[in-house]
């Protein structure tokens, strides 16, 4: 296991500068990304949030 995280290690100490380009039409792609993301997390938090909720209230409801 410690020589499998040792080799990206390694290697990243030997990169070199790529000097590559980014237009804006990638930093779109890569901000759009992000907010759908966020957007995923989001949605589906509430989706485990209510699941849990829903079940407790169920339980209280039984007892009662």
């Amino acid at each position: 296991m410690k020589k499998l995280l040792l080799i990206p290690f390694i290697y990243m100490l030997f990169m070199t500068n790529a000097y590559a380009y980014l237009d804006p039409g990638t930093g779109s792609i890569i901000v759009s990304a992000i907010v759908a993301g966020i957007a995923t997390i989001k949605h589906y938090w509430v989706l485990i949030k209510n699941f849990f909720k829903n079940k407790i209230f169920k339980n209280k409801k039984e007892k009662k």
